[in-house]
C-alpha cells in the first residue's frame, strides 16, 4: 500500500512540474506574440492607394520592425535557455517557483519595453530602460541556474557535473552583464558611448562561442 501511495505522489509531482513548465512556455509565447501586435498597420489617407505609397508608409515603420526582430531574438534565446534549464530539472520546491515567476515578470514586460524603444530609440534613458529589462531577465536566469545546480537542493542531476554547472552559471551571468553594459554606456551621455551601447548586444555571440570552447576543452 505504501508503495502505491509513493507512486501516486511521484506521478502527481511530475504532473505539477510539467504544468509549471507549460505555464512558463505559455508566458514566453504570449510575450513574443504581443511584440508583433504592437506594430500597427499604417493608415493611408490618399486616393488612389499605390504600392509606392504603401512601401513608403512601411519604411516609416522600420524602427518598429527592427525592435520587433531584436526583442524576438532576445526572448527566443532566453526561452531556449529556460527550456534547456528545465530539461535538467527533476524536482522542484516553492522557492524555485518564485524564482521562475520573477523571471516571467521581466519577460512579460518586454513588449512594453520593446515598443517604447522602437518609438524613442535615440533617447538614452529609453535604451537604458530596455537594457535594464534585459539585464533583469539575464540575472533572473542566473538565479535559476544557480539554484537548481546547487548540490544541496537535489533538484537536478547537473549538480553532479561541476564543469557543466559552472559553464551554465558563467554563461547566464555573462549575458546579464553584457545587457548591463548597454545600460552603463548610456550613463555619461556622450555620443560615442551612447552609440556603442546600441551595438553592445552583439558581444553576446562571441562571448558564448568563447565560453563554449573553453568549457568544452576543459571537459
Amino acid at each position: 500500500m505504501s508503495h502505491s501511495h509513493q507512486d501516486l505522489f511521484e506521478n502527481r509531482k511530475q504532473f505539477q512540474l510539467e504544468r509549471f513548465i507549460l505555464f512558463s512556455d505559455a508566458v514566453f509565447a504570449i510575450a513574443i506574440t504581443l511584440l508583433v501586435i504592437e506594430i500597427k498597420v499604417p493608415e493611408l489617407h490618399i486616393t488612389p492607394i499605390t504600392g509606392k505609397a504603401v512601401m513608403d508608409a512601411l519604411s516609416g515603420k522600420f524602427s518598429e520592425f527592427f525592435g520587433f526582430v531584436l526583442s524576438f531574438v532576445v526572448i527566443g534565446q532566453f526561452w531556449l535557455q529556460h527550456h534547456r534549464l528545465f530539461g535538467l530539472v527533476n524536482d522542484f520546491d516553492s522557492r524555485l517557483l518564485i524564482l521562475n515567476l520573477h523571471m516571467l515578470f521581466w519577460i512579460v514586460l518586454v513588449p512594453f519595453s520593446s515598443s517604447l524603444n522602437s518609438r524613442y530609440a535615440g533617447v538614452d534613458s529609453v535604451w537604458m530602460w530596455y537594457s535594464f529589462n534585459m539585464f533583469m531577465i539575464g540575472l533572473s536566469l542566473y538565479f535559476l541556474w544557480s539554484y537548481i545546480s546547487n548540490p544541496k537542493r537535489k533538484l537536478s542531476f547537473i549538480a553532479d557535473d561541476p564543469i557543466r554547472r559552472k559553464s551554465a552559471i558563467v554563461r547566464s551571468l555573462t549575458i546579464a552583464f553584457i545587457f548591463l553594459l548597454g545600460f552603463i554606456l548610456c550613463i555619461p551621455g556622450w555620443y560615442v558611448t551612447s552609440y556603442a551601447a546600441r551595438f553592445v548586444y552583439f558581444l553576446i555571440f562571441p562571448a558564448m562561442m568563447f565560453i563554449n570552447r573553453r568549457y568544452k576543452y576543459k571537459k
